[in-house]
């Protein structure tokens, strides 16, 4: 039997009158040892959530890599690039790469009963896949565009049409100004509901033979050629294997450069740099709370076992064992506090993923609520981690065993 955990266990704060202090001390640190878990664990589950899903809807809007005439972005309407370069069926073996899609954008209005609108028209083909679009439905259809003539049907989001009082199968106007103003009439298809409030006002998704012509372009020109991942897909690594792709190029093909959609929103992404360093400064305050509170319970417990430590040096056994019993001790308290936080913490995260019970404003936040992700190998290495330094922390006030002289400890108990 290993005497160090048995003596450990033995160790508890009573009912009576004498270890009442004890008691309530561990009672104190147990509760900030969880407390400090939930609130680490929520932070980084949030975190995670946020990134998750901002990402996963700025990319669904726009891809995740793009190609892009020099100097411009990806909305470009003056200088356009082919759809179809010699090089794209290698671009679309690259790993981790879903599909590439030719995209053309115009600029242009629309008018309701009492207010105008500018919007962006964003220009796709029958092949664009429509799935993320198709999981934000919230009326209507997603729009056919695999017609012989250019479909007339739009779709926009509920927000744009609560905004121009528009309502789905209306026929809407939508003008273009150029050397001359045109005008191109459409059917609204369906409504979807993102929540990215900016985007959701000024985008819409029409067929892209309409916005070729309205820019005066040929059939194989286009703003930027879309590319999307696959999940897990690494925008970086599929970055730099396509510029390999583009050294290459023949000298026919087109000027591009590649871009990621991090450069095409930055204030977004930004936002989220921000809350991993908050993130970062909850974990640490937590910590040192934690901590604390450790260091403070377990020295209560040191002073009140004095004479069972000078006992115990008495009857030979050694510092570092002693130091053992206490720290064993504290690991108790430690591990219950974090089973509990963990627990608590858990069951408000699957609450929130389950019925969003936290709203959002999202022309603030992005997400009309408070989203959660779990990533196992991240709370588990929370948890390690915690759990480390909390030993590393407690070895702090054992410190004070090695100044009992057993002498006088006996004498004074």
């Amino acid at each position: 039997m290993n005497l160090n955990l048995f003596i450990a266990k033995k160790i508890k704060g009573k009912s009576g009158e004498k270890g009442k202090l004890s008691s309530s001390s561990n009672t104190i640190a147990c509760a900030s040892v969880a407390i400090s878990i939930l609130v680490m664990f929520m932070a980084m589950v949030i975190s995670d959530g946020f990134k998750r899903e901002i990402k996963e809807i700025s990319a669904g809007y726009s891809g995740e890599v793009f190609l892009v005439a020099p100097g411009q972005d990806i909305t470009n309407q003056i200088y356009p690039i082919s759809g179809r370069p010699s090089y794209i069926d290698k671009v679309k073996k690259v790993k981790g790469v879903k599909s590439a899609n030719e995209v053309a954008y115009s600029a242009g209005m629309l008018k309701g009963d009492e207010s105008v609108q500018g919007i962006l028209f964003k220009g796709v083909d029958s092949t664009y896949s429509l799935d993320f679009f198709a999981k934000y439905m919230v009326e209507g259809e997603l729009p056919d565009f695999s017609t012989r003539n250019p479909s007339g049907q739009i779709l926009i989001s509920r927000r744009l049409a609560n905004l121009m009082n528009y309502k789905c199968g209306d026929r809407i106007n939508a003008y273009f100004v150029g050397e001359s103003v045109r005008v191109r009439r459409f059917t609204i298809s369906g409504l979807y509901d993102v929540q990215l409030d900016q985007m959701d006002k000024t985008m819409a998704l029409v067929d892209i033979r309409h916005t070729r012509r309205i820019n005066g372009w040929g059939n194989d020109q286009v703003s930027n050629i879309e590319i999307s991942l696959k999940k897990g897909g690494d925008p970086r690594r599929v970055c730099t294997e396509i510029e390999r792709i583009i050294l290459e190029r023949p000298a026919d093909d087109d000027s591009v450069i590649v871009s990621q959609i991090r450069y095409i929103y930055p204030h977004i992404f930004d936002w989220l740099d921000l809350l991993n360093m908050n993130v970062l400064i909850v974990l640490i305050l937590m910590m040192v709370v934690a901590g604390f509170n450790m260091i403070s319970g377990l020295l209560i417990i040191l002073f009140e076992k004095t004479s069972m430590i000078g006992l115990l040096k008495a009857l030979g056994m050694r510092t570092r064992e002693i130091c053992k019993v206490f720290i064993y001790r504290g690991s108790f308290i430690v591990i219950k506090g974090m089973v509990i936080g963990n627990v608590i913490a858990i069951i408000i995260a699957l609450l929130q993923w389950k019925w969003h019970l936290i709203p959002l404003d999202p022309s603030n936040y992005f997400v009309d609520h408070i989203p959660v992700y779990v990533n196992l190998s991240k709370i588990i290495l929370l948890n390690v981690c915690s759990f480390g330094l909390m030993l590393l922390i407690m070895v702090v006030p054992t410190l004070f065993i090695a100044r009992v002289q057993p002498d006088k400890t006996i004498k004074a108990s």
